[in-house]
């Protein structure tokens, strides 16, 4: 077997640190779970504030990218990072995010939008960077489908208000019910700011094309969690059911259930294998008595005479081959159609922009889905100073990679708007072991949050998930195997094999120079010894940081070295 070794520069570095690099905004988990881990929440909050606007409600929200990429999880479960996010926001002493410091105002005039999270996003790093900052927001409240997409038992009105009170104090002006929704408005905006941002988000739903869907008492999802969370839907009838997968369906049918409804189904027409929501909303739909119908597609919507719904045929499906994106395919099977009783339909099977003020008229193209093209380095439009980000752009997102756009678009903003180049990386080094590691924390069990008792979760505004407790945040900082921490082990080594010896994982080997590829080019550079005939091969995948490997080596041939790495 051939060995190829990899060099381990910078950029090396931020590839292997799996989290952060997986996050849309490079969060450091790393550096704040560390942080946590000594008690020090306030640094660690501050850390995640440098990374985005918006931990407090990401903690509670995010899709967590960076759990799917942890290196725990090949050992038993990744690190609950989304939740230690939520603790250091939970348990910290200094709530609001740094001010700027010395900030010179530009003059340059900049409108927003749209205020959902990638609006919001652009807006404080915009302000931040001393441009003057107008949003306008079509709704009578700002935070897009954090406000009205979102139920406040999933995420408490407060935590959107103080990140909209924060942007405000850095001078951004909000303008509510003021929507840009027609050819006149955008040409205001053109005509009076320097640069735009087209942050509108994706607030209209897509129809299920099917027969029965003109009844009354059928809803879309978008539209029917705005009504509920604007106060308009009130209450529900007895039977409803949910048609759709993905975080929206689960949040109008829990939604349903606190709105008075006695029975709740979801139709799914895959399996929970494929379905796009989380898997601890799913649970808890479960968990609060919500039947899901997996494998089943809705074929017809019958209504009474007063056309009212009463009926909601569906069919059963199996999964065929992979489609263009990687998902199996539902075929239905012949034969196979039943009726659920319900008088409630709400379709939340997707969601598309709505943005018909745009046109040619105004040289920004569009594609035939209605959403601008843009560059996807820049987030220009053809249109030079009109930029555009988020669900507006791609369709329906989840709130980090949102918050991600907007954040690279200020980027191109602030340097259409000055000349100013991003500086890239800055990279640190440090020889360092790992401070004070729990005990046995390579077998420490995930921790879980501590949730609301099921009989006081029936009013929309009661939180249910209520995050770690103190003690259990510590024990699931501490499970972080700190991958920004790393081996070296340099030319005094003696090849005597202790390393190899006291390694619990079997992370070291010792194999013959003949086995690794370009053996002697990498003498040349000095990445090997010319006078060994055996090279240490570390295989990091497998490390926990244990450190034992430094402790057994008798010449002090290894070492620990800790890197981290920021956006300068």
């Amino acid at each position: 077997m051939n060995y190829k070794i990899a060099k381990a520069d910078d950029h090396w570095f931020r590839e292997n640190i799996n989290c952060q690099y997986a996050c849309p905004v490079n969060t450091p988990a790393m550096n704040y779970i560390e942080h946590i881990v000594e008690g020090n929440f306030d640094t660690s909050l501050r850390l995640n504030f440098m990374a985005n606007l918006l931990p407090h409600i990401l903690g509670r929200i995010c899709t967590h990218p960076c759990e799917t990429a942890c290196r725990r999880g090949a050992i038993d479960n990744p690190i609950a990072i989304c939740s230690l996010k939520r603790s250091a926001a939970d348990f910290s002493s200094k709530n609001t995010p740094p001010k700027p410091i010395n900030r010179e105002k530009t003059g340059k005039r900049v409108a927003i939008i749209g205020s959902g999270p990638s609006g919001l996003a652009a807006a404080n790093d915009l302000a931040f960077k001393g441009h003057d900052v107008v949003i306008y927001e079509s709704l009578s409240v700002a935070g897009g489908m954090l406000s009205v997409g979102i139920p406040s038992y999933r995420l408490p009105r407060g935590k959107i208000s103080d990140a909209v009170n924060w942007i405000k104090e850095l001078g951004v002006d909000i303008r509510l019910n003021s929507p840009i929704d027609t050819h006149d408005k955008f040409d205001d905006l053109l005509r009076g700011y320097d640069a735009i941002y087209i942050a509108a988000g994706a607030h209209k739903s897509q129809m299920l094309d099917i027969p029965g869907e003109d009844l009354m008492g059928v809803m879309h999802g978008v539209a029917f969690m705005k009504n509920t969370n604007l106060g308009v839907i009130k209450e529900v009838t007895e039977k409803v059911a949910v048609i759709g997968g993905g975080f929206t369906a689960i949040d109008c049918a829990r939604s349903s259930l606190r709105l008075g409804a006695k029975e709740v189904s979801i139709i799914y027409r895959r399996t929970l294998e494929e379905m796009p929501a989380g898997e601890i909303e799913v649970s808890m739909a479960e968990e609060e008595g919500i039947k899901i119908h997996y494998l089943t597609s809705p074929v017809r919507i019958f209504g009474g005479h007063d056309k009212q719904v009463t009926h909601l045929e569906c069919i059963k499906n199996r999964l065929g081959e992979p489609d263009d994106k990687g998902r199996r395919r539902p075929i239905p099977i012949e034969g196979s159609n039943f009726t659920l009783p319900v008088d409630t339909v709400i379709a939340a099977i997707g969601q598309s922009p709505d943005i018909g003020f745009l046109s040619e008229r105004f040289g920004i193209k569009v594609n035939h889905w209605g959403m601008p093209v843009i560059d996807p380095e820049s987030f220009m439009t053809v249109r030079k100073g009109v930029f555009a980000g988020g669900d507006c752009v791609t369709g329906p997102r989840n709130v980090i990679e949102v918050i991600a756009d907007g954040r690279k678009a200020a980027r191109s903003i602030h340097k259409f708007l000055t000349g100013q180049e991003k500086q890239g990386y800055r990279f640190y080094y440090k020889d360092q072991a790992p401070f004070g590691r729990m005990p046995n924390y390579e077998v420490t069990p995930r921790q879980k949050q501590n949730d609301l008792p099921m009989k006081e979760r029936w009013d929309l505004n009661a939180e249910v998930e209520l995050g770690l407790s103190k003690e259990n945040t510590f024990k699931e900082a501490g499970r972080c195997l700190l991958c920004h921490f790393n081996i070296f082990i340099d030319e005094k080594c003696v090849l005597c094999g202790g390393c190899i010896d006291v390694c619990p994982h079997n992370c070291i080997s010792m194999i013959s120079r003949e086995n690794v590829e370009n053996a002697d080019a990498l003498c040349d550079e000095g990445a090997i010894p010319g006078d060994w005939d055996a090279v240490m091969v570390i295989d990091e995948e497998k490390c926990i940081r244990c450190g034992l490997c430094v402790k057994r080596c008798p010449v002090n041939a290894i070492t620990m070295r800790r890197f981290a790495y920021s956006e300068e």
